[in-house]
């Protein structure tokens, strides 16, 4: 298929926009499954593998059709490749052993989400590959395996009930399923009609059932306390964020938990007890269930922490200036001796994630997120006499100008909250990264450092960046 045809073909549906005054929101909830729900939910997950896998072989034919015979065909669509698979699952989902049909037992919404996942995964990899799409490249869509897939599903119409007990969930298919958690945060928000559900996606987390729910909900905005405040936040990995203000007073200073840290000499112990293990026994499936546990309480601390700041910074402050870091990018850093642990302390204290919660709290509470420049020197630059110079990976420094001492965390924190008054005006708007046309004092150096990468042409780069 052309992709220039496709593209052009292809209907885009618009997306949902909620009313002013209204946003959407995710509530998740770890779901108390009985034996019998557990073996209906994994049915759920298996028919949708199942519909995704017969989607995506017959978009696959139409591509090799094209690219054997250059017939164009029609693109692909979720409407028209569902009414097909309508049309043909009395024939594909038939028992082998007692030829009898199973789709009846999965819901209908599970297999449509299998039909609109490799929809939607054939037309990222096109228009990634046409360069409309943000982000990294896509490949083409692979074939879902189990045991090997996400195993997830979900459902926009029919049974979405929370009940007034607030520990159970009422599901298509399902049925009252009950929660570890309390839904009281949303179901008083329904109840009282300040929000409505509008999905439900039942997911895999290792031996759990997490139910996320999509809500949209009245959330007008509400004025910041600190209205005036202009803080300048500093993400790093031996301290989780450093909040300063333009006067240069450190307001704040939030230690990194370092889960994975903490957990990393138990994480090996069971690494190692699992390798000692026939893969596919039931004591192999025990160690690979540790491991998955353990992997989930080093995420949720980490979610947990980082919540809670962001959710503080966005109520208590009027401006909130940020570092537009390349964080995948400090991750490829490559050479020298120590680079695993230091990315390994990098993925530990996700950098970017402060920046991603603080788009969307801010707006809720009234306050402005400002988002610096990707090449800003904040570390390098003295908030003294405003001297640059480069100081390695050393924690504090001495200014040769005017031999101010300053802590690298602390003085990149005073430089971001100074960012609107210390830049040009040929730097553009300051409400969003500068991604062209900026003046790079630091020159276009790689994200994780010229003296990580061993290559003739990082050597060369080297050489030609003063």
């Amino acid at each position: 298929m052309a992709n220039s045809m496709a593209l052009e073909v292809k209907k885009k549906r618009e997306p949902f926009v909620p009313p002013d005054g209204w946003v959407v929101q995710a509530f998740q909830f770890a779901l108390d499954l009985t034996d019998d729900q557990r073996r209906i939910c994994a049915r759920q997950w298996g028919g949708r593998r199942y519909a995704y896998n017969w989607t995506l072989r017959t978009i696959k034919t139409g591509v090799d059709n094209y690219n054997a015979t250059g017939v164009e065909s029609e693109p692909p669509s979720f409407y028209r490749l569902r009414k097909q698979w309508n049309a043909a699952k009395d024939t594909l989902c038939v028992d082998s052993e007692t030829g009898e049909m199973w789709w009846p037992a999965v819901g209908k919404e599970a297999l449509a989400d299998g039909v609109r996942g490799a929809v939607e995964g054939y037309w990222n990899w096109q228009r990634s590959k046409s360069g409309n799409r943000k982000g990294r490249k896509m490949g083409f869509p692979r074939f879902k395996k189990k045991g090997r897939d996400q195993d997830r599903f979900t459902i926009t119409t029919g049974v979405m009930r929370l009940e007034p007990d607030r520990r159970h969930l009422s599901i298509s298919k399902l049925g009252c399923v009950r929660t570890h958690e309390n839904t009281r945060k949303i179901e008083r928000l329904v109840t009282s009609g300040r929000a409505r559900i509008l999905a439900v996606t039942v997911r895999r987390s290792g031996s759990r059932a997490i139910a996320s729910l999509r809500v949209i909900v009245a959330r007008p905005q509400q004025p910041s306390s600190g209205a005036t405040s202009v803080v300048g936040v500093d993400v790093g990995v031996r301290t989780l964020a450093t909040v300063a203000n333009a006067e240069g007073r450190v307001l704040e200073r939030v230690a990194n938990p370092t889960p994975l840290a903490n957990e990393l000499s138990a994480l090996r112990r069971l690494n190692r007890q699992r390798s000692r293990r026939q893969k596919g026994s039931r004591q192999y499936r025990a160690s690979n269930e540790q491991i998955t546990r353990l992997h989930r309480r080093i995420r949720d601390i980490r979610v947990h922490h980082i919540h809670n700041l962001t959710t503080r910074l966005a109520k208590t402050h009027g401006t909130i200036v940020v570092e537009g870091l390349d964080a995948a990018g400090m991750l490829c850093q490559k050479g020298l001796n120590g680079a695993r642990a230091r990315r390994r302390g990098l993925a530990d204290a996700a950098l970017a994630e402060p920046r991603r919660q603080l788009r969307y709290k801010c707006s809720w509470y009234g306050s402005q997120l400002i988002e610096a420049d990707r090449f800003f020197p904040s570390s390098k630059t003295c908030h003294t006499c405003g001297h640059v110079q480069d100081m390695g990976w050393a924690r504090s420094w001495t200014c040769d100008e005017c031999r101010a001492i300053h802590d690298r965390d602390d003085n990149a924190a005073i430089n971001l909250a100074r960012w609107p008054k210390c830049q040009s005006d040929d730097l553009g708007g300051v409400a969003a990264p500068v991604k062209h046309g900026a003046v790079h004092k630091t020159g276009p150096r790689p994200a994780a450092g010229v003296d990580m990468r061993k290559s003739r042409r990082t050597e060369r780069l080297a050489g030609a960046t003063p």
